[in-house]
């Protein structure tokens, strides 16, 4: 079993005589609230739904409250003691004060504190323990010891006290603060969609070491709270945390009002909500503005293409000249990167930077954006069978930390991975993660020869290796001819399904087209989980 100590202790670099005691008496009651087993082979969702102790399997909404142990003391020894009743949102604030403290009042910091002791709590609510019995055999949902989150009931009391000395101080209150984090996430839930945890996500934590930097530590089940405050201070948001110790194939969700369905919630603020401004000489021509984070550092750019004409001064002919750099927003600056992506490529693989349009998306799931260019079909390929309108993806390179500094981002050249017979006009591209899984997929619509509407899907192989297109769903001929141009769509996040394939509670995602078909106006919904399934609606 491995033992989690709180904050004090770890900044103290020692482990805590009493807190040992208590766990070791109570070791043989509670499942490990940290370690790479805990949650490894816990049972799902379904398994445990013929046993409860607090009646709630909703894995979308938290439930309202929660029975917590309370243990009683004995000298050094900690016995069985009974069991409490706790609202739910008043067992989170206690807990973080205790673990997240004595300082804490980082905004990023305490979002996801509030949320993975939440996720935590509510985790071992749904997946309960039959052996978890107080001393009159009444059942409880978790300990109250370090073994799992360390819960005191006087914890909201010593905060209010602590609080008025830190006033006095000209320091902000922490309680207030704690509260509106809670509040602000209380809502989400985390899911893993991809590997053998696939679901709703069992979260820990631990207290790492804050000289070690801000991304020492990873084992995909902690978040290192020392490491954390550090990647916070440097400006990190509180879903970047949470991807960052959790890894990138994990998805914060929250319900609808009033729904049982789930949506992506992106936390992700607008770092350029103030004015800036390109540099010298970055005015004219044709520009482009387009959004994405090309080099992975979690910190989202404003790429700008430009594209002028010019005049070749060996020849004295017009050409095209065609940039791209993009800015960066750190803290009170702003950071330019001149020609992350060199006009020699564009030239190379024949796409006309005059008529291309550009959509960003992370086809590849690295965590860093590439880039899905639409642009008329070179000649020579046209020529060889090819359609009129050519997809193209350059990659982005995920960027090294060198010095403590991100290298800056850099995009490899353009791979033609499709064509379509439809005319560049009438090509549409969207980003639809079709299965929530963090990888995204880029949904090509486009009128067939025969006049029906087809769903193309760029899509890279799980194994890796270069993004391809290929048909997912066209319409019944029995529904008429598309009207070119009427097609609308958007991505439908479904939130958890159950998996047909293992059971599993599942992310899920449709597609909701717009349309008009034989003159009628339609409203399908082409699902994520197999090609060729679609419903009217």
């Amino acid at each position: 079993m491995i033992l989690r100590m709180t904050y004090v202790y770890h900044a103290l670099g020692r482990f805590p005589p009493r807190a040992l005691m208590m766990a070791l008496v109570l070791s043989l009651l509670a499942i490990p609230a940290v370690g790479p087993a805990a949650g490894k082979d816990a049972p799902s969702a379904s398994a445990a739904a013929s046993y409860e102790c607090t009646p709630w399997t909703s894995l979308t909404r938290p439930p309202e409250s929660i029975w917590v142990h309370i243990p009683i003391k004995k000298g050094r020894r900690y016995k069985m003691g009974e069991r409490v009743q706790v609202d739910f949102k008043t067992y989170v604030e206690r807990v973080v004060i205790d673990e997240w403290g004595p300082n804490e009042t980082h905004r990023a910091q305490l979002l996801a504190a509030a949320q993975i002791v939440k996720q935590y709590a509510w985790w071992y609510i749904t997946h309960p323990n039959k052996k978890l019995k107080d001393k009159n055999g009444d059942c409880f949902d978790i300990g109250s010891t370090v073994t799992f989150q360390l819960y005191k009931e006087n914890a909201t009391a010593r905060q209010e006290a602590s609080d008025a000395a830190r006033i006095k101080k000209g320091l902000p209150a922490r309680l207030p603060l704690i509260r509106s984090a809670i509040e602000a996430i209380w809502p989400l839930s985390i899911w893993r969609t991809a590997g053998g945890r696939k679901g709703f996500a069992h979260t820990g934590y631990r207290g790492g070491a804050y000289r070690k930097g801000c991304d020492k530590y990873y084992t995909g089940f902690h978040l290192f709270q020392q490491n954390a405050r550090r990647c916070a201070r440097d400006g990190e948001t509180f879903e970047a945390l949470i991807r960052r110790f959790y890894g990138p194939n994990v998805a914060l969700y929250q319900p609808l009002p009033g729904e049982s369905d789930a949506t992506l919630v992106d936390y992700v603020g607008d770092p350029f909500a103030e004015p800036w401004s390109l540099p010298a000489g970055w005015s004219d021509g044709t520009l482009t503005e387009f959004r994405g984070d090309f080099d992975g550092d979690l910190f989202p750019e404003i790429a700008t293409l430009r594209v002028w004409n010019t005049t070749d001064p060996a020849t004295g002919l017009p050409v095209t000249s065609a940039a791209m750099g993009s800015i960066e927003r750190r803290g009170d600056e702003y950071a330019w990167r001149d020609d992350i992506w060199s006009v020699t490529d564009l030239a190379a693989a024949g796409i006309d930077a005059t008529r291309m349009e550009i959509l960003s998306a992370d086809v590849n799931g690295d965590g860093s954006d590439d880039l899905v260019i639409k642009a008329p079909t070179p000649a020579a390929n046209v020529a060889a069978g090819g359609g009129q309108s050519g997809i193209w993806v350059a990659l982005s390179e995920k960027r090294r930390w060198v010095a403590k500094r991100i290298q800056p981002p850099a995009l490899g050249a353009p791979q033609l991975v499709g064509t379509s017979s439809a005319a560049l006009d009438q090509v549409q591209l969207t980003v639809w993660d079709r299965n929530a899984d963090d990888r995204d997929e880029v949904a090509l619509l486009a009128p067939t020869v025969d006049g029906r509407l087809e769903v193309s899907l760029l899509a890279t192989p799980r194994t890796g290796g270069t993004p391809a297109l290929s048909s997912w769903w066209i319409s019944d001929a029995l529904l008429g001819t598309y009207s070119v141009g009427s097609a609308s769509a958007s991505p439908e996040p479904l939130g958890p399904q159950r998996d047909p394939a293992d059971g599993r509670r599942a992310l899920r995602s449709n597609l909701v087209i717009e349309v008009t078909l034989g003159g009628a106006q339609r409203t399908i919904a082409v699902s994520g989980a197999a090609p060729n399934a679609a419903q009217a609606r």
